[in-house]
Parts: structure tokens; C-alpha cells; sequence
């Protein structure tokens, strides 16, 4: 099975590149990669669900303005440039598509704010941009808004966590126009800073991973798409006190198990989920190098890939029968790799 990898343009990095991970050989293979056509940092990638169109964020700033990629995907090994717009703010970190493949949306980083694409055959075209407001108990890293992900609860319904002002907002757009119509704001613990996002829609539950104070929300959803939050636990040991934030966070395929990656602490957190969604913590687990900024699950539900940014490395567990990392052994090396996407045939 073939994977995309998406990374920062430093260490001789060559932008988007796609592997090759062999299962049942437990073995990686590098298969190609995009210099020519991948964007400054394509450090997020996300690709539609008929696995025919990739998308790549370009985060970079003022001076060299964010952008978003559009390519077609050609045999699973090759990419095809469509097209490109700007993201209309600073570092794009996040980009998801509906369900559906016809909307897209790009959150910016450093300006707080997301902007919207309508998609025609991988075709990206702009149609507005909204922008967030406010700032939080972090002086450093909360005085002003910071967008970072994106999550569809539906074709017309996404939430977008912000860092920087604790907050996890849900938009609703109009299936005609694609405009915004409403949105609502759902609060985290003050200096929190929500991450990444993930939603079990079958028992309407959700899960932010707060990069700030290495915790985790868990919501219910209810009928309003409302987030009520229930629980937040740590993802870290209380002993520990060097500097560490949280990165990403998946459910395992049986979604019995939920997955948090601890930087500076260099592992994964593994939680058991209750019948009623509530979180227990079972153990950590050692990512084998340095700033595990993302991982994935195998859509086997077999394995963990872990991207380590700065040990330039990407590292494969085996996933036990109780949802325990088993280290392979096997890695590749692939400079400052910060995102892992699997191509499902």
C-alpha cells in the first residue's frame, strides 16, 4: 500500500513524497517524490474520498504567501499539478474536503483565520475567507488567534479547533453557495490550546487533543451538533516537567482505543474508550525518535506509522489484539516528515 508524505522544506527535504509500505514483509520502500511540483512546506495533505485528487498546503507566511495545491493522483505513484490558489492568510497548517469532493477549507496559522474553496475535478476556486477573534491565558502562545484543523461532521457541517483562543467553533455553509450561515463557539479550558480534532459519528462523540496543557476533551454531540464536554485527562505522566505538547490524535480502526503523539515526551498516549466515551489512560509508548508531530493508523487497522520531525525518520508499529504499539524495527529516512496519509485502493 502506498502512502503520501507530507514535510518541511528543510534538511534537503523534497517536499511531498509518496512511500511504499509493504505489510506483510513489514518493510518501507521509497517510491517517489515531488520537488518540482510540491509548494514551499507541504506540511498537511489530505486527499478526496474517491482517492483521485491530492491537496497540499504551502505554509509560509507574509513574505512568501501560503498557498494550496491541487494534483491529480495517477497510479497511486504519481502526482499531476491542477492548479494552486493563495490561502489569504499566514502558514496554512490544515485542509480537509467534505465528503462529497466539491468544498475544501484551509485554515492559516499565524492569521487566525480559514478560507473556503469550491472543487471541480481536483479544481480549486476561492470563495471566502473568515477570520477569528480574540486571545487567551498564554501570553506567549495565545495573543491572537492561531486556526490549526479542521474536522467535517457532515457535507455542510465542520468544526475548527483554535489554539489561541481556546475555542473549537462549528460552521454550517449553504449547500447551494457554499457561503457560511452560522457558527457557534465551544469553549476548552483557558491556555488549553485545541489541536487536531477527531469525531466518532456513529455514537456522535468527539475528541480534541489540546496542544498547550497535553490533554484531552472528550464531547459528547448532541442533536445541535452542540459540543458538551464531559471529560478532559492528561496525556502525559504527572511527574514529568520538561517542556512537552501534544500533536495529533486517531481512534484505533475498532475505535475501542484512542491515540495522542506527545512532543518532547516523544510518545504515544494510549486510551482505552469506556462504553459511555470516557477516556482511561492505559500506557505510553515510545515513538523511537524525535517530535512526533503526526502519526496514522493502516486502514487494516494493523499498524502505526509514526512521523518523527526531527529525527527525520518514520518509524512502523505493529498493533497488537489489545491495541498495543509493537515496535518492528523498521523506519525510513525522509527529512522532517510531518504528515502521513495512506492511499486506500
Amino acid at each position: 500500500m502506498n502512502w503520501l508524505v507530507g514535510t518541511y522544506s528543510k534538511r534537503k527535504s523534497e517536499g511531498i513524497y509518496i512511500l511504499d509500505f509493504d505489510e506483510d514483509r513489514e518493510k518501507f520502500k521509497l517510491v517517489n517524490s515531488f520537488p518540482e511540483i510540491s509548494p514551499l512546506n507541504p506540511s498537511f495533505l489530505a486527499i478526496d474520498s474517491g482517492y483521485k485528487n491530492v491537496y497540499a498546503v504551502g505554509e509560509s507566511s507574509s513574505s512568501e504567501p501560503g498557498l494550496i495545491v491541487s494534483y491529480n493522483l495517477i497510479n497511486n505513484n504519481q502526482l499531476e499539478k491542477i492548479n494552486q490558489e493563495f490561502s489569504f492568510g499566514d502558514n496554512p497548517c490544515h485542509v480537509a474536503v467534505n465528503s462529497k469532493n466539491d468544498f475544501l477549507v484551509v485554515v492559516n496559522y499565524s492569521s487566525g483565520d480559514f478560507s473556503t474553496y469550491k472543487l471541480e475535478n481536483g479544481k480549486i476556486s476561492f470563495i471566502e475567507k473568515i477570520s477569528h477573534e480574540g486571545s487567551s491565558l498564554n501570553k506567549i502562545r495565545q495573543n491572537e488567534p492561531h486556526a490549526h484543523s479542521i474536522n467535517f461532521l457532515d457535507d455542510e457541517n465542520f468544526y475548527v479547533c483554535d489554539l489561541g483562543i481556546d475555542e473549537i467553533i462549528r460552521y454550517s455553509i449553504n449547500k447551494n453557495n457554499y457561503k457560511i450561515v452560522s457558527s457557534k463557539s465551544f469553549k476548552t479550558d483557558p491556555g488549553s490550546g485545541p489541536r487536531h480534532f477527531v469525531i466518532d459519528k456513529k455514537n456522535r462523540r468527539a475528541y480534541s487533543i489540546n496542544e498547550l496543557d497535553s490533554t484531552i476533551n472528550f464531547f459528547e454531540i448532541n442533536s445541535n451538533f452542540d459540543l458538551i464536554s464531559n471529560q478532559i485527562i492528561s496525556t502525559i505522566p504527572k511527574n514529568y516537567d520538561l517542556e512537552t505538547t501534544t500533536a495529533d490524535i486517531h481512534f484505533s480502526k475498532d475505535k475501542n482505543y484512542l491515540y495522542g503523539s506527545n512532543r518532547g515526551h516523544d510518545s504515544i498516549s494510549k486510551f482505552i474508550i469506556s462504553d459511555n466515551g470516557n477516556l482511561v489512560f492505559d500506557k505510553h509508548f515510545s515513538t523511537k525518535g524525535k517530535t512526533p508531530r503526526n502519526f496514522s493508523i493502516s486502514n487494516s487497522g494493523k499498524y502505526c506509522l509514526v512521523a518523527n520531525e526531527n529525527s527525520d525518520d518514520i518509524f512502523m508499529f505493529r498493533i497488537d489484539e489489545h491495541g498495543d504499539l509493537i515496535p518492528t524495527g523498521e523506519k525510513i529516512s525522509i527529512p522532517a516528515p510531518v504528515c502521513l496519509l495512506e492511499i486506500i485502493e
